[in-house]
Order: C-alpha cells, then structure tokens, then sequence
C-alpha cells in the first residue's frame, strides 16, 4: 500500500495555528480518569491530528477566499462593490456557518464601503442545552463585539436548527431561507456560505407531496439506507424546496450570486455540499428513482410521492444552464485534501517519513480496514506516517453512542489480531468533532487494544453488535475528544507504522502568518 503515487511532497494551502479564534482546546476529561492514551504513538498522532483540524479553520479559508480592497470585496474571480445602493445579503448555514461567517465580516470591514449588509446564520442547534442554543455561537458574540459594527450597517438573523435528523427549528431555517432570499432585488448581490451539514439544518419538504414529519422520516431512513452520500443527497435534492438549486432560485432577481464552500464531500462534486441550496443540480430525476430503487428507500415515502414519480409530477431541479445561474460563480475553499496536506507536513516536522492516499476514502468500513490493514502488513522497515480521509460507509444496527470513525478504529483492531508483533497504531476521527451520536471525535487503536480490552473485561465484538463503540474507547481512555470544532471537512485516519520516537519538532517553512 505505500505507493509512489501517494502525495510524497505536500503543497497544502497556509494556514494559521489558530482555529475559530482560538486555538484548539485538549481533551477533555474527568479528574477521576487516568491520563488518555499516554503511548508514545497515540500522543504523537493526536498531536499531529490537532494540527490538521486548525488547518481546516473556516476563518481563514473565508479570509484567504475573500479579498478586501477599498470599497469592494473580491469573490469567486469577480469584485463586487460595496460603495453602491443595494444590500449585501450574507447567506451561512452548516456546522462551519459561524466561523464562516466571522471571516467575510471582517474582510467586509477591511474593505469599507457605505453599503448595507443582511445575513442570515443557520447554525446546529446545541445538543446540551437546546434552551438556549437560540443564542449566536460564543465565537460569533466576541467577533460581533470585536468588529463593532453598526446595526444600521449590518444586521444578523441567526436560526438555531437541528442535525442530523431536521426537526422544528430545520424547517423554520428553511422557511426563513426561502423568505431571505426572495427579497433579493437587482441592485443587491448574495453571498452564500456553505458547509456540511446544511441539509439537516435547512428543510423544507416540496409543497403538496410532502409534510415536514414525512421529510425527517426520510432523512432517518436515507441516514441508515447505506447509501452513498452522492444518492443520499440526489434524493434529498428532488424532494425539497430549498435542496438542489431552489434558494438560488428564490434569490434569482439579484445582481449576482457568490458562493463560498466548505467541502465534506468529494472536492471535484462540492455543489453537493448542503445538497447545493445555490448551486445547480448536476443529477436528475432519474437519478433519484434509481437511487430509491437501489437501496431500498421506497417504503420511507408517502404515496403521494410514490403516485408523483409514477406520473412524472414531481418537479425537476435548475440544472446548470438554467439562466438564473449566469451571474452566479462559486468555489470550493477547504476539502478533506487540506486536512490531508496538513497532517503530512505534522509528520514530516516531526522527523516522520510521511505521505497521503490522493484520493477521498468513501467505500464500505469493512473495505477501508482491509485497505489499512494490508498498508500495516505491507509497510517497509522503519516508522513511517500514511494518512488517509474521507468518509466510510458504516450502518448503525444499534442506538448506543458510537460512530462510523470509532468502528473503524475497532474493526481495524480486531482484523489484525494475532497478525505478528510489529508494532502500530491508528487514529481515526470526524474533523467536525463529533463522531456519530457520541461525544468524541474518534479513537485511537494499537496492537495492544485487544489485549488491554481484556484486561478491562470488554468485549469488542458486542461493541460493535451493540454499536456501542463509544463506551469501549471511553473505559480504554482511548477515545479522541476534541468537543465541536467548528468545521467538517470529513474524517481523517492517522496510521503509524513501526516503533513510535520521542516528538522530534522541527520548523515547518509552509506554515506562515496570516494576512
């Protein structure tokens, strides 16, 4: 599995230490539990795991993305004015919305300008205290605070809405969205802002096929279907009035239309981000009924939609040479790639041999652990980094806390029991910092895991029966904690072959302030 073809020489985009304002907090834990993971290998691949995370900071993407010059914004390869009549109207919405957010108000702040600017912020509604998650997100207040900029200038809705699953406060967003950008005019321009996790946190069912209890049915059922994330948001797309195009559409009066993407899908299809509320479908409504045959999706919908395909009723999606998207440009500013490209330069400043799979890891779990476990069987002498990301295809068979990076990690463990005594270690986390329904990002696995399980009278195969995988690594203390990190740009998998070496930092020259 070491190949040549592996990115041996990282050209990942600058990034800053900082994230989200600050620097990534540690690992949280009680102070009853012993200290986690105190392996050498384990803290190095945290630490270089940490690393990675900043360089997915949403902040400085926007900053690097947007470029303030007097009185005009450059977006997307254009210059849009902020010294003429009309509004900027600022759409955010997904996991890495606030952030987003706080990047275009400050270089909008730098560049000046008279103009007026609208925003409206739909972010994750926060899971331990949905009472006051209506609230702005902390980092948004401080930069609000920070960048003291008038009300009569600048003026923020904020929607608080629910993920994975849209709930209340998802189809209110998606009612608010839809009035948000119907009051485009022509003198206005619209600046989306894009993330994962869009799709749950925006809904709206299309009128007359669908109601909002039959939307979150499908959503559970899509989540559980297997499917791939591109047939998963084919559906989704046909089957919404805000999915798919339909918010772009709304705003469709407006001078021109931007917009900014944090990809968590594959960079080369990133107008699937957020199912692509302002961006053109490339699929079609044959592509959803092939989608809803193949993996099984039909008894999830209500006849009227069963009835609707059948006739050809159901509404098809603005494809890319609809007119509506002639003044409407995009760009994708962050990808699992960049967290990629950082992780190798962490391992290459710490003495470590290190390379990349090029490409997004997207199939089955069970796939993925026979593509690292042959990577460990196959690796030369010495200790070398590989790292790979996307996200596997995991289907939960239990509602225990657990996720898809945390089976992974176990599943590894398990494939390689009895496998000879060479030793290595695997670290696999979500990079939204949240790992399925569980309070970790992921965990960490060696060829001493099972062993240790044992010694703690745990049982990885009932772990994974239960998919209680989150309970296993938490009595291990070998699960990877880093609370909501403000972005998602997929999963990242750390994998450490031969004997680990005390961290060995060196001067990194790609790292470099930013402007």
């Amino acid at each position: 599995m070491w190949h040549k073809d592996f990115a041996d020489t990282p050209r990942g985009k600058d990034c800053p230490v900082r994230f989200c304002g600050k620097a990534i907090n540690t690992m949280r834990r009680e102070e009853s539990r012993p200290a986690a993971s105190t392996s050498l290998a384990a803290q190095l691949l945290q630490a270089i795991a940490h690393e990675a995370l900043a360089a997915g900071d949403p902040i400085a993407a926007v900053r690097r993305a947007v470029h303030a010059r007097p009185e005009h914004l450059g977006l997307c390869g254009r210059a849009v004015s902020l010294g003429r009549k009309g509004r900027l109207l600022v759409m955010a919405f997904g996991k890495a919305a606030p952030a987003m957010l706080i990047g275009l108000l400050q270089r909008f702040k730098e560049a000046g300008g008279r103009r007026a600017l609208d925003g409206l912020l739909i972010f994750p509604r926060g899971a331990e205290s949905p009472r006051k998650a209506a609230a702005p997100p902390v980092q948004l207040q401080a930069a609000l605070a920070d960048l003291r900029m008038p009300a009569s200038r600048c003026r923020l809705k904020l929607v608080a809405a629910e993920h994975p699953v849209p709930l209340n406060g998802s189809f209110a967003a998606g009612k608010t969205a839809l009035r948000f950008a119907s009051r485009a005019g022509v003198g206005d321009d619209v600046v989306f802002l894009a993330s994962g996790g869009g799709s749950a946190l925006m809904a709206a069912p299309l009128p007359g096929l669908m109601k909002e209890t039959d939307k979150t049915n499908l959503h559970r059922v899509l989540l559980a279907s297997g499917a791939p994330i591109t047939a998963i948001n084919t559906v989704r797309k046909h089957l919404s009035a805000v999915k798919g195009g339909r918010v772009a559409v709304a705003a469709r009066r407006a001078a021109t239309q931007s917009t900014l993407v944090m990809c968590d899908v594959d960079p080369e299809r990133y107008d699937e981000v957020a199912s692509g509320p302002s961006l053109a479908d490339r699929t079609t409504l044959d592509d959803m009924i092939r989608a809803i045959d193949r993996y099984g999706i039909a008894p999830a919908l209500p006849v009227r939609v069963l009835e609707a395909m059948r006739t050809g009723r159901i509404p098809e999606t603005p494809k890319p040479k609809d007119k509506i998207f002639k003044r409407s440009r995009s760009e994708a500013i962050l990808s699992n790639r960049d967290l990629r490209n950082a992780a190798v330069r962490g391992g290459l400043t710490r003495g470590l041999p290190a390379e990349a799979f090029p490409a997004d890891v997207t199939g089955t779990v069970e796939t993925t652990v026979e593509m690292v476990a042959r990577a460990i069987e196959t690796a030369p002498p010495g200790t070398r980094l590989l790292v790979l990301g996307g996200e596997v295809l995991t289907v939960p068979v239990a509602p225990a806390q657990g996720g898809r990076a945390q089976e992974l990690a176990l599943r590894l463990a398990l494939r390689m029991a009895g496998l000879g005594s060479r030793p290595w270690a695997f670290l696999a986390l979500g990079s939204d910092g949240t790992d399925g329904n569980s309070p970790a990002a992921g965990a960490y696995v060696d060829q001493t895991t099972l062993q240790r399980a044992r010694l703690a009278r745990l049982d990885p195969e009932r772990a994974l029966r239960d998919s209680a995988t989150y309970k296993f690594f938490k009595r291990l203390n070998d699960d990877f904690t880093t609370g909501p990190t403000g972005t998602n740009l997929r999963d990242l998998y750390l994998l450490l072959t031969g004997p680990a070496t005390p961290i060995r930092k060196t001067i990194d020259p790609l790292r470099t302030p930013l402007p």
